[in-house]
C-alpha cells in the first residue's frame, strides 16, 4: 500500500511541475538601449552630402550668437567634386 502511495504522490508532483513549465532559467532577453541622442551642435551626415549642401547649412546658422557651442562634423569627409565651382562663404 505504501509504494502504491508513494507511486501517486511521485507521479502528481511529475505532473504538477510538468504543467507549471519547470521554472526560469535565469536567461531574460533585455532590449539593447536606445541609441543616444543627436548632439544639437553635430552636423547632421545629408549637410557634408556635397559641398554646396554644407554651405547651405552654414548659412542657415545663426551668426550673432556668440554663447553657443561650435559645430561637430560627423567623421566622414565633405564630399568633393571635380565639376562645381567654389561656393563663397
Amino acid at each position: 500500500m505504501l509504494t502504491r502511495k508513494t507511486a501517486a504522490v511521485a507521479a502528481g508532483a511529475t505532473f504538477l511541475l510538468a504543467a507549471c513549465g519547470g521554472g526560469d532559467d535565469g536567461y531574460a532577453v533585455t532590449p539593447p538601449p536606445p541609441p543616444p541622442p543627436v548632439a544639437p551642435t553635430a552636423v547632421p551626415d545629408s549637410a557634408v552630402a556635397s559641398s554646396t549642401a554644407l554651405v547651405s547649412y552654414l548659412a542657415a546658422q545663426k551668426t550673432d550668437d556668440e554663447t553657443s557651442e561650435a559645430l561637430s562634423l560627423p567623421t566622414v569627409d565633405v564630399a568633393a567634386s571635380d565639376t562645381e565651382e567654389p561656393q563663397p562663404l
